[in-house]
């Protein structure tokens, strides 16, 4: 006998893999294969009609408008299911539902609601009574998949001939939430009550696919693995947000998901936002009073992206850059002026000068062939998701811990674009061994 409860509700921050959990890890403790698995995902504007049946409009072979009953999820479900129990060895059917908590369920499941009390056996321990919409709705369903005349069949057609409707043993009902979401519909206790809920934690676990996703690596001035990473943030989280609840800010391992190793040239490796920024970074080199700075995220931003790379692939792009560790502007190859602490990067030569601009340098750069042999994480990913979360959900009521994070005054971080363009330095800050807070603190 399956442990799956009739109705479960899978719910945790989001990133927790609620869906795949549902559709790999649930489908198979249940034995519901291909069309035994019925998806629908719950919005705001998603009806009754929808998820059980309704009539519509359609434009038949002579261009005529004709109007044709279609069974909804549900039905859909209750189809399969009624068809399993045609079998000696009846299989199991799972209608799935994505985003459970965006939809208004009083609404969607109206009467419906009544048939999720099951008694010992499985059915449901009441009946209800149906329209001629819903009960023409299933007929017409049931018409391709059942062809015997069975006991229950026999039963089945008793209860249409008197318009009422109950749900099998077999039909399970799985929901998926992110319980973070604030823009939702209430689920009262009533509705709450009919179904079980599992949580689903942050923790990755040991299947290879977990483990690929959890040695990821995220490009950036000094490298790190995801599954690090994320146990520092939410740490963070945890002794920073004020929310009330807090497990529903967290951040779930698969909230990014790694991108595979692969080839090809630089420029189609990178992201496109990483990208951006590195041309970005050459075109502003000669900023006044901002040049050696931006020269050296220039160099911090391409070595980022080298970490992720082959080991044959480093060594081209540290060759075309004349890469020299102990340098105060690291690239060599390309021509850089001032003195003291602040050289910077020249975007024009004149002619005859030997060495590149760094305008030069990334052109050269963006063609040359290169291979990541490691799955990572995208630093787009990374600006455009993650830290779109912490400052929209996580930390919307008060951005104090993220500006000291990324060494701002609250009052001086107004905005998102100041939020990512410190990207680097809430990595550093994040990463930072204990010990190095408490100095900086003493100091």
């Amino acid at each position: 006998m399956a442990s799956v409860p009739h109705q479960l509700i899978l719910f945790g921050p989001p990133g927790t893999s609620k869906s795949h959990r549902a559709r790999k890890y649930k489908a198979d403790e249940l034995g519901a294969v291909d069309q035994n698995i019925i998806p629908v995902t719950f919005h705001p504007e998603y009806s009754y009609g929808e998820f059980v049946a309704r009539v519509l409009p359609l434009t038949n072979a002579d261009h005529r408008i004709e109007y044709r009953v279609h069974a909804g999820p549900l039905i859909q479900a209750l189809t399969r299911a009624y068809a399993e129990l045609e079998k000696e060895t009846p299989g199991k059917v799972m209608l799935l539902i994505d985003e459970i908590n965006r939809g208004n369920c009083a609404e969607i499941f109206g009467d419906i609601f009544q048939l999720l009390d099951r008694d010992d056996e499985g059915w449901s321990s009441y009946s209800i009574t149906v329209s001629e919409v819903i009960c023409s709705a299933l007929k017409v369903s049931m018409g391709p998949v059942t062809t015997t005349q069975s006991i229950l069949q026999q039963k089945l057609r008793e209860g249409l001939e008197h318009n009422r409707l109950m749900l099998p043993p077999n039909l399970h009902m799985i929901g998926t939430m992110n319980t973070s979401d604030e823009s939702i519909f209430f689920m009262d206790s009533a509705f709450k009550r009919r179904w079980h809920f599992e949580f689903c934690r942050v923790h990755l676990g040991e299947s290879d696919e977990e483990r690929i996703q959890a040695d990821a690596l995220i490009p950036s001035a000094e490298p790190v693995r995801w599954e690090a990473f994320l146990k520092v943030l939410n740490d963070f989280i945890r002794e920073t947000c004020t929310a009330p609840q807090l497990d529903d800010k967290l951040v779930g391992p698969w909230f990014i998901k790694a991108r595979p190793p692969r080839k090809g040239k630089v420029h189609e490796l990178q992201d496109a936002d990483a990208w951006h920024r590195l041309r970005s970074l050459a075109n502003s080199v000669t900023e006044s009073g901002a040049g050696g700075d931006n020269s050296a995220s220039f160099e911090n931003n391409v070595l980022a992206f080298t970490r992720n790379c082959s080991k044959a692939t480093q060594d081209r792009i540290l060759k075309l850059a004349g890469y020299d560790v102990g340098a105060k502007r690291k690239f060599k190859a390309i021509l850089s002026e001032g003195s003291g602490i602040y050289p910077y990067y020249l975007t024009k030569a004149d002619a005859g000068s030997e060495g590149l601009t760094i305008l030069k340098f990334l052109d050269a750069l963006q063609e040359l062939e290169a291979e990541v042999d490691e799955p990572c994480i995208q630093r787009a990913d990374i600006a455009g998701k993650l830290c779109l979360y912490l400052w929209d959900n996580v930390y919307a009521r008060d951005k104090t811990p993220l500006a000291e994070l990324v060494g701002m005054n609250r009052q001086t971080l107004r905005t998102f674009d100041q939020f990512v363009d410190r990207l680097d330095t809430f990595f550093d800050n994040l990463m930072k061994p204990p010990s190095a807070n408490a100095k900086g603190e003493e100091s």
